[in-house]
This record gives structure tokens, C-alpha cells and sequence, in this order.
């Protein structure tokens, strides 16, 4: 046998034995758990619940997200419906999966652990080596501090004309949409949108992606379509010898643009000190030139991380647009259009110039609020992952004190938000839980709704994203009925009939976070007669 067959071999031998150590120490640990009586599914002594996770994603439509899986399993055993282990090595770490809210609370909110290493895998490729989502400490502070004044509710109410003008656009392409009769797909024009507000709202800057191609958002959608978690359920998404050339090519787009921005930005801030500043990122300049008196220019570190956080920006925003899609009810669609009566005046065309100039009647919309954040809670796009601790356990109902080391804690939004355990009725979707008062059956529970999550960690964008959906609300609702078109959609790729997840055919997909499966496609018409000399 030749040297070098010997040494594949040898090598081969050698990774084979490292394989067999690692999943006996990862099987071993996971049936100590089980046989001393922590909660998880019937255990295999060899494979784990890589069976289970297997026959439960065969069961799901393709690319459905995997925030189902933890759902699944707590239907198939109900008495697994606050917390359980998961183990799946080598598919991805022995997981402890949370869906109670005081496990929540305590997860993220009584405590500070650091975030999964699996985000920072994801994010990498994105924002480079520090944004607001990984940082931890003292960085995560500091950061977060400059950025806040940006966010506020204050401040954000201050930008609502720029994104009116974003909407109009939006809302002019329904017209079009509405006059030719045509099947297109509701999510592709909403992220377009989100990414042009968004671009007004951070840097103060016309993206223009709902009319043209747009070289940064372009490497941006582009991008995330290459990131991995580290955590697949293929195994091949592991080895692409393309993704780290493709992610190469796309952030020297995005710098080269962002670069070009923040330069700009910066001039305009020196030649207007005194000028009310506009976009977060105007804002955190500001704050630079403070602390930076003397500065002739930005520095590298600045700029690197300020163009990190506008990528993840744009990202974190862009996953947040499945609010809408519960109003085709006529009961709820009818209390919504009512209210915005209400407010803004039956003239429907007055309600752009009216929003604009009063700003703050956003804040007189509680119905439609209640029907946002009811769609956020049957429809989190998010989930909680911290890695597990020495020493750190988290108390169940039932009084265990469930050991976190060696573990990934996923507190799991899905699971949580639409818990027959602490929400009444959960698959109806209700926007009455959050007018209702307190001590009401359908209040809701004490930190069970959180798809932007609680704490100081929570999303630093959130403010903006509520105002974000309830401008677009404003403007379109009361012009335009909408109905989804999966029923034309599914015939012209001849999917087979009866897809679903928990009876919802616009079930959460993997792209990035959870989004509307098939970009949900759906026809508009007008809501009245005469409206489309309006619209155009």
C-alpha cells in the first residue's frame, strides 16, 4: 500500500474515532438526562431524536421553518408543552427548548447569558465581526446607547412624512395590480417597501427598491440566501465550496455603497452642525463628532461597525411584515376601516396629507394595534437562543431545576406565543386579547407575548416597526381588498393540495426569519367602485 493511501487512511481512521467519541459523550449525556427524569421525547440510545426530527419534517411542507419543530413535538406529546430537551448531534447541539413564559422571563429577562454562537455563524457573513444582536457587556452598552435616540417613539414620529411617501409608492402598485387582475406576490412588494423606509428612516437616504434595481439591497437579499446558522438540517448546506466567493462579492457591494453613504452623511453633518438631524445614523454621528471633537474624518472601527448595524438594520426590518395577513375577515377588516374613519376622516385620499402633517393619530388606532400585535403573536418571525452555562438552571412549573450546561437554550416564540397551556383559544386569531382588561380569559399571559423580545436586549427597532405596519395600514386598507392566491398559485406549480402547518396554508418559510411561504401571492381589487382613477 502506497504512503498515501496510508495516510488517508490513517486520517480516515483517526476522524472516524473522534465521530464515534463525540456522539457516545453526546448520547450518553442526553440519556442521563432522560433516565433522571427531565423532560424530552422517548430517547434512542443511538440516534438520539434524530428519528422524531426527521418523521416531524417529512410531515411539514417544504422549507418550512424550523420554529415548527418544537410545536410539532409538544402536539405529539402534550405533557411536553413548557419545556424539553432535543437531542439531534451531529445535526446540531443538544438543545433545551422553552415555551412557558416564566421560563422565557427567566431565560432573557432575569438573566444576561451570552446569545448562541450559532447567531454570530449566521451574522457574519452580514455585518462582519460585531453588531448589535452578538455584542455582549460593556461593547453591547455603549452601542446600543448611540444607537437608542434614533429609535425612540419620539423620533420615529418625527420620520413618519418620509415613510408616507414610501407608502404612496407601495400603494400606487397595487393600482396597477388592482387594474390588470393580475396574481403577484404581497411579500416581495412589502420587503421593498420595508427596505425603502428603512433606508429613509437610518440613513435619510432614497433606496428607490419598490420602482428600481438597487445594487445594496440587491447584495443584501442576495446574501442572506448564502448565510448558515451551523445549525442545518442538511448536512451538505455544510460543504458549498460557492457560499464564502459569493459572500466575498456581496459585502464588497454593500461596503462600497455604504461607504459612499456614511461619507456623505458625515459632510452633511459638519456642513449644518447646527441643523436638526434626521436618520439614526445622522444621529449616532452626532454623537461621534461629541466624543470626537477633533476629528477630521471617520475612523475605521466607526465606520466598520456603523455599516454593520445599517445591514442588520435593513435585515432585522425586513423580517418583520407578515402583520397583515389576517385581514381579509370581514369582521376584523370592518372594525379596522372603521376606526381609521374615525380618525383620519371618510375622505380616503386626505389621509396622506392628514398623516403627515399629524403624525401622532397613529397613535388613536388601539384596534388596529391590537390586530398587529395578534399577528405577531400567531406569526413570530424570531426566537431567543443563549447558549447554556455552568451552574445556570432554569425552574419549571413543576419545580426542576433543569441543568443548562452542554446545551443551547431556545426560547422558542412559536411554541410560547400559541400555547394551548397559557393562551385561551390560540389557532383563532383574537386582536380583542389586547384590549381586553386584565383578569379577562383571553388577557394576555405575563410575558408570553414577545416577538421582539423583553429586557434590555429586546429589539432596539421594534417602535419603528409598529409605526412602519400602521402607516401602511392607514393607507391602503380602506382602498384595497386583498385575498391570497394560493389556490392559483399551487395549480401552476402543481404543488400537491392540502399544504399547510397547523391549518394555515401561508405558513412561516426559512429566509432568514420566518416569512410567508411562497411570498405569499394574492390578488387586490379595488374596495369601492371609482377608486381606481384614485389609486393611480
Amino acid at each position: 500500500m502506497s504512503f498515501i493511501l496510508q495516510a488517508i487512511l490513517a486520517v480516515t481512521i483517526v476522524l472516524i474515532s473522534i465521530f464515534l467519541v463525540k456522539l457516545y459523550k453526546a448520547r450518553t449525556f442526553a440519556r442521563q438526562l432522560w433516565k433522571q427524569g427531565f423532560p424530552m421525547p422517548p430517547h434512542h440510545w443511538l440516534f438520539g431524536h434524530i428519528a422524531l426530527s426527521a418523521n416531524i419534517l417529512r410531515s411539514l411542507p417544504p422549507f418550512a421553518h424550523g420554529v415548527y419543530v418544537g410545536d410539532q413535538i409538544r402536539q405529539r406529546y402534550p405533557h411536553l408543552d413548557g419545556a424539553f430537551y432535543l437531542d439531534t448531534w451531529p445535526f446540531g447541539p443538544l438543545t433545551l427548548v422553552l415555551m412557558s413564559p416564566n421560563m422565557m422571563y427567566q431565560l432573557t429577562q432575569a438573566n444576561q447569558i451570552p446569545k448562541d454562537k450559532g447567531l454570530r455563524h449566521f451574522l457574519q457573513p452580514l455585518t462582519g465581526k460585531e453588531d448589535l444582536v452578538t455584542l455582549e457587556g460593556a461593547a453591547w452598552k455603549r452601542w446600543r446607547g448611540i444607537f437608542n435616540p434614533g429609535f425612540s417613539a419620539n423620533h420615529i414620529s418625527t420620520l413618519i412624512p418620509g415613510m408616507v411617501e414610501e407608502v404612496e409608492i407601495f400603494k400606487s402598485l397595487f393600482g396597477k395590480h388592482a387594474r390588470n387582475g393580475d396574481m403577484f406576490y404581497l411579500e416581495e412588494a412589502s420587503l421593498s417597501l420595508t427596505i425603502d423606509i428603512i433606508g429613509r428612516v437610518v440613513l435619510d437616504h432614497k433606496f428607490a427598491s419598490q420602482t428600481r434595481h438597487n445594487v445594496l439591497t440587491t447584495a443584501l437579499r442576495n446574501q442572506l440566501e448564502w448565510c448558515t446558522t451551523g445549525l442545518n438540517i442538511n448536512p451538505l448546506e455544510y460543504v458549498n465550496i460557492f457560499r464564502p466567493f459569493v459572500h466575498i462579492y456581496n459585502t464588497r457591494r454593500m461596503n462600497r455603497y455604504l461607504t459612499d453613504e456614511l461619507g456623505q452623511r458625515y459632510s452633511a453633518i459638519q456642513d449644518n452642525a447646527s441643523k436638526r438631524n434626521k436618520s439614526v445614523i445622522d444621529l449616532a454621528l452626532k454623537s461621534y463628532l461629541e466624543e470626537n471633537p477633533s476629528a477630521t474624518g471617520i475612523t475605521a472601527d466607526f465606520k466598520a461597525f456603523a455599516m454593520a448595524q445599517i445591514k442588520l438594520f435593513i435585515f432585522a426590518g425586513h423580517d418583520t411584515t407578515s402583520a397583515g395577513r389576517r385581514l381579509h375577515h370581514p369582521d376584523i377588516l370592518a372594525k379596522v376601516r372603521a376606526e381609521h374613519d374615525s380618525v383620519f376622516g371618510p375622505n380616503v385620499r386626505a389621509a396622506a396629507s392628514i398623516l403627515s402633517s399629524k403624525p401622532l393619530l397613529l397613535n388613536k388606532l388601539p384596534y388596529t394595534l391590537a390586530v398587529i400585535k395578534e399577528s405577531l403573536r400567531m406569526y413570530p418571525t424570531v426566537a431567543a437562543l443563549r447558549d447554556g452555562q455552568p451552574g445556570f438552571f432554569i425552574s419549571s412549573e413543576s419545580g426542576q431545576n433543569l441543568p443548562t450546561n452542554h446545551c443551547v437554550i431556545w426560547g422558542d416564540h412559536y411554541g410560547t406565543q400559541n400555547n394551548p397551556r397559557y393562551w385561551t383559544r390560540p389557532n383563532d386569531f383574537l386582536p380583542e386579547r389586547f384590549l381586553v382588561p386584565e383578569g379577562d380569559e383571553l388577557y394576555p399571559p405575563k410575558n408570553a407575548w414577545r416577538p421582539f423580545e423583553r429586557a434590555p436586549r429586546n429589539c432596539i427597532g421594534q417602535e419603528l416597526a409598529l409605526t412602519e405596519i400602521k402607516v401602511m395600514l392607514a393607507l391602503t386598507i380602506r382602498e384595497f381588498d386583498f385575498k391570497d392566491d394560493y389556490e392559483e398559485f399551487d395549480a401552476l406549480k402543481k404543488n400537491p393540495k392540502g399544504w399547510n402547518v397547523n391549518g394555515q396554508r401561508a405558513y412561516m418559510m426559512r429566509r432568514g426569519g420566518g416569512h410567508p411561504a411562497d411570498h405569499y401571492p394574492c390578488k387586490v381589487t379595488f374596495a369601492h367602485a371609482g377608486k381606481e382613477k384614485d389609486a393611480g
